[in-house]
This record gives C-alpha cells, sequence and structure tokens, in this order.
C-alpha cells in the first residue's frame, strides 16, 4: 500500500513539474534602425513572462533567473529597473531611444507598502550590495547620502487596485560608473541560454564597447491579479542599445555580421519567438536587403508612419535543418548618393544642460529646454543635486526670453550635508516652437580630504536631470506602451492619452576647490626622511658599545700563499749561495798552519 502511495505521489509530482513547464515563456526580439549623419542604432530585449499561481514559489524558477527571483522574494520589491550607460543618447539628431537610460548606473526600485521606513531603508541598502555583487558595479556605494524619492517624476508600471497604499520608492543615481565586460558577463550569464545561442550570441565585447554609445539594462515587474497578489506575472525584460557609426565600417552599407563581428548560428532553444526587425522607414527603393522578410509591417501610431521588415529567425531554422547549415544574416545595400546629407527633422522635445560661473565661489546649474512641437507642452523636470552642491531655491528662475514662466507645481526637499542630496521637481508649460531656460545657483564649498576621490583634480558629477511629459504625437518615437512587454506590442499601439517620454540631459562634471594633496605627500616624506637619517645616528650610540680591539692580521688568500711560497724558496737558494760563496772566501783567506 505505501509503495502505491509512494508512486502516486511521485506521479502528481512529475505532472506538477511538466505543467510548471509551461508558465513561463521567453521571447527575444532585436531591433534595427538607420539614424542620421550615418549612424545605426540596434535594440536587443530578451523577456521572461512567469505565471505563478497560488501554490507557485518565486524560489523554483525554469527560465527566469533565480537570482533575480530572489530579490523580490527576499527584498519585498514590486518593481524593479536597473541601467549601466556609456556614452550620451543625442536626442536632437537621433529621436528617442526604446528604452531610455542616464550616463553611468541608475537604479530605482518599488517595495511593498509599509509604515517602517526604516526597513525600506534598510532592504534598499541591501538591494543595492546585492546588485553590486550580481553585476560586478560599484552600486555598494548607494547609501542614504545619494538616495532620494521622486514624488511626480517617476511612477510605477504596476497594476494598482482600488483602496490599496502606493509602494515606496528609493532612486539612486552612480553618473562615475564606468560599463564594461565586467557588467556585460554577468549579464549574459541570466539568459536562459547564457551567451551560448540565439540574440546573445551577437553581443561581442569588442563590437559592443567599440560603440558610440551603449547601454545595458534589467527591468523587473510583478504584475498582480488581483488585491492581494496571490496570484501574479513576474516580468523580466533584460535589453541592451547600441549606436554604432558606420563610417568605421567603412561606408553606409551595412549587415549583422558586420555590426557584430559574427553571424548568429540560429535562435536560443528555449525562446518561444526570435525576431529580427528592420527599420526601412521612407525607403523608396533606396535600401536593398540580402534576403526576403519573413513579414512587412506598417505601423501607424500617433500620426507618425514607421515601416518594418520582420526576420523570423525560428522559420529560418526549420529551413536550413531541411538543407545546408547557414548563419543567419541580414545585410543591407545603400544606394543613394554618400556625398548627399540627410537631415532628419527635430524631434518634439529635447534638451542641454551646463555650468555656468566664473571663479570658485558661486555657479549657476542651467538647462535649456527646446519644443519643436506646434503645441504647448506641459513637463515635469526633475533635478537630483548632491549634497556638496548646496543650491539655492530662492534662484530658481523660468525664462521664456525676457518672460518668466511661473511653475504650475514645485516639490523641493532640502539637503543635508553628508546625509541626503537636493531634490526638486518642478512643472511647468512650455510655448509651442520656444526655448526656455531653466536655472538655479549653487554654491562651491570645501570637502573633508577623505572625501575626495582618488583623481580629485578630475572633479565630481552631477547626475543628469529627467524631464517627463506626455506626447501627443509619436514623431520620432519608439518605446513600448507601458502596459506591453514584447517590442511587437508597439505596432500600431495608439494611446489617445499620449505617448509617455522621459528625457535625460547630460551629466555635469563640477570641479569643487582641491586642497594642494601633493604638499602633505612632500611634508610626509621629508619628515620621513628626517626621523629616518636623525633616528639612525641616535640608535646607534645609544644601543651599541664602543670596545677597542687590537690589530688583526688580514687574512691572505690562496694566491699570496703561493706568492710567498714562491718568494720564500727563491730567498731561501740565494741565502744558501751566498753562504757557500762566503766560505770558500774564507778558506782562501785563511793563513797556512802547516
Amino acid at each position: 500500500m505505501w509503495k502505491f502511495t509512494l508512486w502516486h505521489v511521485l506521479v502528481i509530482a512529475l505532472l506538477k513539474g511538466t505543467s510548471a513547464e509551461f508558465s513561463d515563456v521567453f521571447d527575444e526580439e532585436l531591433f534595427v534602425k538607420p539614424l542620421p549623419d550615418k549612424f545605426i542604432y540596434s535594440y536587443f530585449q530578451f523577456t521572461t513572462r512567469w505565471e505563478l499561481g497560488r501554490n507557485d514559489s518565486l524560489l523554483h524558477t525554469n527560465l527566469v533567473p533565480r537570482p533575480l527571483a530572489e530579490l523580490f522574494y527576499h527584498f519585498g520589491v514590486q518593481e524593479l529597473h536597473l541601467s549601466f550607460t556609456y556614452g550620451l543618447w543625442r536626442y536632437e539628431t537621433w529621436g528617442y531611444p526604446v528604452t531610455d537610460a542616464g550616463p553611468g548606473a541608475e537604479v530605482w526600485a518599488w517595495f511593498e507598502p509599509t509604515t517602517d521606513r526604516a526597513s525600506v531603508d534598510h532592504r534598499w541598502k541591501m538591494l543595492c550590495g546585492t546588485l553590486s555583487g550580481l553585476f560586478c558595479a560599484s552600486l555598494s556605494f548607494i547609501d542614504p547620502s545619494n538616495t532620494y524619492e521622486p514624488v511626480y517624476t517617476l511612477r510605477p508600471q504596476t497594476h494598482h487596485f482600488p483602496g490599496q497604499p502606493e509602494p515606496i520608492l528609493r532612486y539612486a543615481a552612480l553618473p562615475r560608473e564606468i560599463v564594461c565586460t565586467e557588467n556585460l558577463t554577468p549579464w549574459a550569464k541570466l539568459l536562459p541560454c547564457r551567451s551560448r545561442e540565439g540574440l546573445v550570441s551577437l553581443l561581442v565585447p569588442d563590437s559592443i564597447y567599440s560603440s558610440n554609445y551603449h547601454s545595458l539594462g534589467v527591468h523587473m515587474r510583478k504584475l498582480c491579479a488581483n488585491a492581494e497578489c496571490t496570484e501574479f506575472q513576474l516580468e523580466v525584460k533584460q535589453t541592451v542599445s547600441v549606436v554604432q557609426d558606420l563610417r568605421l565600417f567603412g561606408g553606409p552599407n551595412w549587415s549583422i555580421r558586420k555590426l557584430f563581428g559574427q553571424g548568429m548560428d540560429g535562435s536560443c532553444a528555449l525562446a518561444t519567438t526570435s525576431n529580427v526587425y528592420v527599420d526601412v522607414t521612407d525607403n523608396n527603393g533606396a535600401f536593398d536587403v540580402s534576403q526576403k522578410p519573413d513579414e512587412r509591417i506598417l505601423s501607424v501610431r500617433g500620426g507618425a508612419r514607421t515601416e518594418l521588415q520582420r526576420f523570423d529567425v525560428k522559420q529560418f531554422e526549420a529551413v536550413m535543418a531541411k538543407g545546408r547549415r547557414a548563419m543567419f544574416n541580414v545585410a543591407v545595400m545603400d544606394k543613394r548618393d554618400p556625398n548627399v546629407i540627410i537631415v532628419a527633422g527635430p524631434p518634439p522635445i529635447f534638451a542641454k544642460r551646463f555650468i555656468l560661473g566664473v571663479g570658485q565661489e558661486r555657479g549657476k546649474i542651467v538647462t535649456h529646454i527646446t519644443n519643436a512641437h506646434w503645441g504647448a507642452l506641459d513637463l515635469i523636470v526633475f533635478e537630483n543635486i548632491p549634497w556638496f552642491v548646496p543650491i539655492y531655491l530662492h534662484t530658481l528662475t523660468i525664462r521664456h526670453g525676457s518672460k518668466r514662466i511661473r511653475p504650475a507645481f514645485l516639490h523641493y526637499t532640502p539637503g543635508v550635508q553628508r546625509e541626503r542630496p537636493y531634490g526638486l521637481e518642478v512643472a511647468f508649460r512650455i510655448p509651442a516652437r520656444a526655448t526656455v531656460e531653466l536655472s538655479i545657483d549653487f554654491d562651491y564649498i570645501f570637502l573633508k580630504w577623505q572625501e575626495y576621490p582618488p583623481d580629485a583634480n578630475h572633479g565630481h558629477y552631477i547626475p543628469s536631470s529627467i524631464i517627463s511629459l506626455l506626447l501627443p504625437s509619436a514623431r520620432n518615437y519608439t518605446s513600448i506602451p507601458r502596459e506591453a512587454a514584447l517590442f511587437r506590442d508597439s505596432f500600431n499601439a495608439t494611446q489617445l492619452a499620449g505617448y509617455f517620454l522621459q528625457v535625460r540631459t547630460e551629466s555635469l562634471l563640477l570641479t569643487l576647490p582641491t586642497p594642494d594633496f601633493s604638499m602633505p605627500y612632500n611634508v610626509i616624506c621629508l619628515a620621513c626622511t628626517v626621523v629616518a637619517l636623525a633616528f639612525g645616528p641616535i640608535h646607534n650610540i645609544s644601543t651599541k658599545r664602543i670596545v677597542a680591539k687590537g690589530k688583526e692580521t688580514a687574512k691572505t688568500s690562496l694566491g699570496e700563499k703561493v706568492k710567498q711560497f714562491f718568494k720564500f724558496k727563491s730567498g731561501r737558494n740565494a741565502k744558501q749561495a751566498k753562504d757557500e760563496q762566503t766560505a770558500s772566501t774564507e778558506d782562501l783567506n785563511a793563513p797556512d798552519t802547516e
């Protein structure tokens, strides 16, 4: 009887495990878009969606990487966004990326609502430390002194039910973080096929890190089916954005093999779909594609018309399985005159940011926001200023020419030295076809000598500001709707309320008053030299005894002994000869006694 029961339990467990295999889905997508000025934009997106029921646990994963699932389990996270970016996205000429990110490292997370704020701060610190070890980054430097909680700029992308309290947000940025292969390798290992198969095999470090702009991203959220969240979907989205200069590849013609140094053997075996999308908008016969697409897509969205060609890697594998083996590759030949420069129209809104001022006493942070749209736009500007850059709220001005613009609302959090950064969120309406200047004054302060970085004269970084707004049209807009998961869900996705957009400005480099760190070094060297020269003789005099010793004969070497031997022998022979001569002389001179 017990054997039957045991087999019954094993069969049920096997059936549950088999059914659990179909609860998560993995999709991989690549979007390639030619940009003006002979640049090309490649966007990789790897999406895993996992449906969890009442009896499922985040600790038993299949396609979702367990290290990321444990973050939600142990730290009570509802939504997480992390990015590592090198370079600056040129909004004025390139339009808008699919996923926006600021220079350096940027991380923000939404935690489950609670009244204990201290526990949230502790979980935030532990979360950043875990991400630091997971991605080989410097996120462990995130602490309360550079953490802020925006009120209006960042909003959760999860389901909100009536009567449910708001989750708690924590945001931090490290604009000085350097992105390298040490971040890409652990990022790729989180994918179901790691870096061996599928679209991720194109992410060769030599090609990625020689580009003009590249950004790694991890975006996770927990989509609850009810207010109690007993059933939910865990969505994990890993993204890579790369912008390359085609002039470095010898001309406007490009191919996947040319851009990334190799072709692709096929799709990831665990992927449900594997698609490559090529933007051929305004082609008019100017491009020749090497192979026939599996589908031609016309997307009309917010008054903008986009033409794309879809290449199904799974279908390519099915065709190649019947014949000879080949590498998947898409090549595009540009037949346009290379001497003709195509000038694209500016996007609806873009911004520039810089520092003004003379000397090292007071300065001014200035942001120029340009509205190229035909109508006025409402926007929110978020400034995250470090604690060592004290700003003055009364100097905040928003001007359009000589006219001053009054903000619609303002949220300001004063900073505390070494404890909390300055936070400023200001909302206003920018007129049509106008450029608005937003400025605020600050002071240069002295830091403690331990608070300067190793290269103190390089300067300190101020994180980029974030501009949030709803666009009435989708011109130069490629982002995915907030309620969607895959890139293909953005096709023909018209949003009547507007198209949410976030634009990040440049991060600023600020040179604070820096002491002469060479002077302590010189003083230390001089003092150590004096002490060493004084200590040696004093130590010898005070610890050693002066004892008179007799003169010792020096030890003769073997060669000297040989020389002395031959000198002694020759001297002896000469003495014997002299003695014999003296004796014979005495005999001759002796008187004859007989």
